[in-house]
């Protein structure tokens, strides 16, 4: 038999006490506002955040693609009452401006995916109409390929890389699906308005007399899964119409019309109802569910719980040092970030020592806390500041480390590193 000493027995706990002790405290606090890795200012006469967003769990930009080191920011460009979009290149090594590509149009051409292929869309003429292109940008403003599309079309990229385009037919909608490549994957009609895409499944909207029904259907299987109605012209600004969790279960929220109550169900891939529950009231500005990987997270106020596909809870907690009501940016299915910034308002300061010569508004330096958190909700960082030089709207995180601030005429990037 092989007998150790009391000695090495000793040691050998320690050690195994410590590499416990490791694993379990890895998040680091930063609370020292970090100097920037770079900053760069933007073009004449253009902002970064004169434009309306998407929700912040879905707003990609700023977005760095992890294939050449480029960070991509959507800008809009005012002269005098005319304003157009321009989309800005940075090498994200140095911050030095790669390219400014520039659009006639007044609306959004721009659109971006999760892993940082830009994309641009032109007016162009086919014969007696007026059709569409669709042009791939690479990190050098060349096109990676460009299709033609004589009917036009709404076009939407999709975080998984897929591109949609939308067509009406009649009192039907055409979707057609394009591989990043621009490679035709698929092409189906619906009946209805298509309003969301994830994965193998799409929603559609009929409105009816009293409800609107929104209807999903298998893309790859051509077949309904199942259908749910809403109170007329009803759109809710807290969620999709249904999300998808990695092993195929729909989420699929139902309000009561009459109380106007919501609750939540998980569906099969066949379209079988595995579980429902309750949602909370929502609270403006808050996410109430959201897909992270094979799980779903809750928010309530500032209480945050997990689920697992079978609607088993896997984690809870209160965040009570948040400054005001937290907000959600998902940086992939493992990982997002729930934070906020304290909210003192706009105060007229005279900034004559900065260049201004007549009274400006500016954002007083607030409280913020973010914490970077895993699928548990356990904090991989977190940053807390008492004197925060940014607006909730400013901050946004690419991942665990790494976060850039969008200062309406700058573009900064700051790491998180030395703890």
């Amino acid at each position: 038999m092989n007998r150790l000493s009391l000695g090495t027995k000793v040691i050998m706990l320690i050690t195994a006490l410590s590499m416990t002790l490791a694993s379990t405290i890895s998040a680091a606090d930063f609370t020292e506002f970090p100097k920037p890795t770079w900053s760069t200012t933007v073009p004449a006469n253009t902002s970064t955040n004169d434009f309306a967003y998407k929700p912040i769990e879905h707003q990609y930009l700023p977005i760095v693609s992890t294939k050449d080191n480029t960070a991509y920011m959507l800008l809009r460009h005012k002269v005098g009452n005319k304003s157009t979009y321009q989309m800005m290149a940075v090498n994200d090594v140095t911050g030095k401006q790669k390219w400014v590509h520039t659009s006639p149009y007044r609306y959004n051409p721009y659109n971006m995916d999760a892993n940082g292929n830009a994309y641009y869309v032109e007016d162009v003429k086919v014969g007696n109409k007026h059709g569409s292109k669709l042009i791939a940008l690479d990190a050098n403003m060349k096109p990676r390929w460009e299709k033609v599309f004589p009917d036009g079309g709404n076009f939407e990229v999709l975080s998984d890389g897929r591109y949609a385009v939308i067509d009406f037919v009649k009192e039907q909608n055409l979707l057609k699906l394009y591989s990043p490549e621009g490679k035709e994957l698929i092409s189906r009609l619906y009946n209805g308005n298509i309003r969301h895409i994830q994965g193998d499944y799409v929603g559609t909207a009929n409105y009816e007399e009293n409800a609107t029904v929104i209807t999903i259907y298998s893309i790859s299987r051509n077949k309904k899964i199942t259908s749910y109605s809403w109170p007329k012209e009803y759109f809710s600004p807290y969620h999709n119409d249904f999300d998808v969790l990695s092993g195929g279960t729909i989420l699929v929220p139902l309000i009561d019309e009459k109380t106007g109550m919501e609750t939540l169900q998980g569906i099969s891939p066949t379209g079988k109802k595995k579980w429902t529950r309750s949602l909370p009231t929502p609270v403006p500005n808050s996410t109430l569910f959201q897909s992270i990987g094979n799980h779903y997270l809750i928010q309530e106020k500032n209480t945050l719980s997990v689920y697992d596909t079978n609607n088993k809870q896997i984690s809870t907690r209160t965040f009570d040092d948040l400054p005001e009501l937290g907000k959600l940016q998902f940086l992939n299915k493992d990982t997002f970030v729930f934070g906020a910034v304290e909210d003192k308002g706009l105060v007229p300061v005279k900034l004559i020592e900065q260049g201004f010569t007549n009274n400006d508004y500016v954002t007083l330096p607030s409280k913020a806390v973010y914490h970077v958190l895993d699928r548990t909700l356990s904090s991989i960082n977190a940053l807390k500041l008492d004197q925060a030089p940014f607006s909730a709207e400013n901050i946004r995180f690419v991942n665990a480390n790494t976060f850039y601030l969008t200062m309406e005429k700058t573009l900064a990037k700051y790491e998180l590193i030395g703890k």
